[in-house]
């Protein structure tokens, strides 16, 4: 492969920036699905970030191995972080700090408070967190409850300091470049494997990842830019409109740019952005549940009901439409989320007794 030196070059020059924990299983699997790819008339691959670990992985843990070295090095007691009741985050942040030793205070949100433990909540129980569960108002999103939770969160930290304990409060996602790095490196990470195909960078025709606020988006974005080469990045959103996303994801390329010292040629036309899929977050669609069903039936292999299935769902759709054409090569990247299948939603449809 004669870009593979450049490749692993890069790979290096982001590795010596930042120190790692290596939490993450690395690399995740990249696995071709030949069923989907003869149905559509593609070539279609699958990232499987679902497989990071620790204990169900996620894209989020790729990104800690980056972020809890800032963490650490503040030799904090406790860590505090907030996001949905099913929250991906919240159970790899968990998992992630009791492998260093450090408890966990989870502010949990959602319009409909569960009675009993299931899903990311139910292993947020396992592990020992500190849970506290917000109900929302009809129509109120995630960063409502944050606003609506600060000062009890802050208050939280206080008590701790009372007991010459310390709190670092570690935001929903980590937005920050560690974080984005991470996932430059991941997409140099795929352009390495497809090399055991035979292919070079260019030879990507799409990349599509599901997103939530961004941040894995903007990374694969940094890494396309830093390898040069000419591969789409779609992302399908998992909830509607977000009016600033746009320029979210290119603040973060930029705020990567000056991380990683490169300055990167982005504009706000390399961001693909599709909205139209998403739905309610945390809920899923009609759409989202079949094309959970189709990989599962046709390739063995789940996605999660929120955010996965949703970016599959898309996917599918502009294969049908021809919006991806036939013969392109397409990465899925699948960014974990398997607990959620556990939380209650009809993904499997009624039982039939016979």
């Amino acid at each position: 492969m004669k870009n593979r030196f450049n490749i692993e070059t890069m790979m290096n020059s982001l590795t010596s920036l930042q120190p790692r924990v290596e939490l993450a299983f690395l690399p995740t699997p990249l696995h071709r699905l030949p069923r989907l790819s003869q149905r559509y008339g593609v070539d279609l691959f699958l990232k499987r970030d679902d497989l990071t670990g620790p204990e169900f992985g996620g894209n989020k843990t790729r990104k800690l191995d980056f972020v809890l070295p800032l963490v650490l090095s503040e030799k904090t007691d406790y860590i505090m972080t907030g996001a949905s009741i099913q929250s991906n985050w919240c159970r790899q942040v968990t998992a992630a700090a009791n492998r260093f030793g450090l408890k966990t205070i989870l502010y949990l949100f959602g319009t409909e408070i569960p009675e009993e433990y299931k899903g990311n909540l139910f292993l947020d129980a396992v592990y020992g967190a500190e849970i506290h569960l917000v109900r929302l108002e009809k129509g109120e999103t995630l960063y409502d409850g944050l606003v609506k939770t600060e000062e009890s969160r802050n208050r939280r930290i206080q008590e701790l300091k009372t007991k010459n304990l310390s709190c670092y409060y570690l935001k929903v996602g980590a937005p920050v470049p560690q974080a984005y790095a991470a996932y430059a490196m991941a997409m140099g990470e795929l352009a390495l494997q497809m090399s055991s195909y035979g292919f070079e960078p260019d030879d990507i025709d799409y990349v599509v990842t599901p997103i939530g606020a961004g941040g894995t988006y903007a990374g694969l974005l940094t890494g396309k830019l830093l390898l040069q080469c000419r591969t789409h990045i779609i992302g399908f959103t998992t909830s509607g409109m977000h009016p600033t996303m746009k320029d979210d994801i290119f603040n973060a390329v930029q705020e990567a740019s000056d991380y990683i010292r490169k300055k990167l040629p982005v504009t706000k036309d390399d961001i693909q952005v599709d909205f139209d899929f998403g739905g309610e977050y945390d809920v899923p669609t009609s759409a989202s549940t079949e094309a959970l069903r189709l990989l599962a039936r046709e390739e063995g292999i789940l996605l999660d009901p929120v955010y996965g299935a949703k970016a599959m769902a898309g996917l599918m759709d502009y294969l049908e439409k021809g919006k991806i054409p036939q013969g392109s090569r397409i990465v899925f990247w699948h960014t974990g989320g398997l607990p959620a299948l556990f939380s209650g939603a009809e993904i499997a449809g009624a039982i039939h007794i016979q």
